[in-house]
């Protein structure tokens, strides 16, 4: 086989010896490298007599040329060089599923830890704020009191409703087994206990959650759609201090009497199920649950609610700032500050649950 080889002067390569799939790998690098070079660009290539090309080496001189350069060669040649069709449609590259599915995994890790750390910096923000307005005492009155009937009051049918049917729901499943154990009047203790704890905060919270948490995210993702929010701070009004404090001060000041009238509600539930399963009548109810149930089951109640409100507050505010592109994101967005409002919600509860029952409550 004769020696392959080129040679450039100025803008000419000429081109001579048998290029075939033997020609090595470091002289297929020195043509590429002087191929794609533009300090000369090749604009003329001569073959040599003794030039012998094949298919592959046609195809790969075609690929690496940037324009369509003068070709001097023999006919024998032209023929082969005729044949080699170059694609310009990019190759898609392989993809491996392990590889693919431990990318996307890293992505929603670090996505998530960012996140978090994001939200940490804004209720960090959010409470001192609110702690500088309540020492100030320039907390605005007007849209506090707005909030407190917008996220709370108005809540109040649809929340004392649920409250009044899972606790009958409870206490009627719970008194037909415990009938069935022998042990029916046990039935009013758990009923209330568990109404007071957990039944009566946790569906509120939940209802609130669905409720207040979208509406914020709304509220204020619009805002950030209109640039209503660089209007405030172009005119030195603190996003926070104008739509986040009013919201979670609201919150958290409205959550106690909710819980309050959703234990109600859950009680009233549970007696009225106690008496269609039991015949138990409402005043042995009344004297059964002063009897066997402590005060400090109402009170854990009520003081998981400022918790939950906060957190359904500071979630469906810190959502709402994340919206910055579009409406389509506004829904989406929407949607995660509800499901993320119902997390914390959870979360917050077995915090509760597990320091009760540690300190034995």
């Amino acid at each position: 086989m004769q020696t392959p080889y080129f040679r450039i002067d100025t803008s000419t390569m000429t081109i001579g010896g048998v290029w075939d799939f033997r020609v090595p790998r470091c002289t297929l690098f020195a043509l590429k490298h002087a191929l794609e070079s533009k300090h000369p660009a090749i604009t003329r290539i001569v073959f040599e007599q003794d030039a012998i090309i094949d298919l592959a080496f046609g195809i790969f001189l075609k690929t690496h040329l940037h324009k369509a350069p003068e070709i001097q060669a023999s006919e024998h040649i032209r023929a082969v060089l005729d044949q080699c069709l170059v694609s310009t449609i990019p190759l898609t590259p392989k993809r491996h599923l392990f590889r693919t599915l431990l990318t996307s995994l890293g992505k929603w890790v670090y996505s998530f830890y960012q996140s978090f750390l994001d939200f940490l910096n804004f209720v960090g923000m959010s409470f001192y704020y609110l702690a500088l307005s309540l020492w100030r005492r320039d907390v605005r009155l007007t849209p506090l009191l707005y909030h407190i009937n917008e996220s709370g009051f108005k809540a109040l049918p649809v929340s004392l409703l649920t409250a009044f049917i899972v606790g009958f729901a409870i206490a009627l499943q719970g008194a037909v087994q415990l009938e069935l154990m022998g042990a029916p009047m046990l039935s009013i203790e758990m009923t209330a206990k568990l109404s007071l704890r957990e039944m009566g905060p946790f569906i509120l919270a939940l209802v609130i959650a669905g409720r207040s948490a979208s509406s914020f995210t709304a509220q204020i993702g619009v805002m950030r759609l209109t640039d209503e929010i660089d209007a405030m701070k172009t005119m030195n009004f603190h996003p926070i201090t104008f739509l986040v404090i009013p919201r979670l001060f609201a919150l958290i000041v409205v959550m106690p009497l909710l819980v309050f009238l959703a234990d109600a509600f859950s009680l009233l539930g549970g007696m009225l199920a106690v008496y269609v399963q039991l015949g138990i009548d409402m005043g042995t109810y009344i004297d059964r649950v002063y009897e066997s149930v402590s005060w400090s089951h109402f009170f854990i109640g009520l003081v998981k609610a400022p918790f939950f409100g906060a957190a359904i507050a500071l979630v469906g505010c810190f959502r709402g700032f994340c919206i910055k592109e579009n409406t389509q994101e506004l829904g989406r967005i929407t949607t995660i500050s509800v499901v993320n409002a119902l997390f914390w919600i959870i979360a917050i509860n077995a915090v509760f649950s597990f320091i009760t029952s540690r300190l034995g409550i």
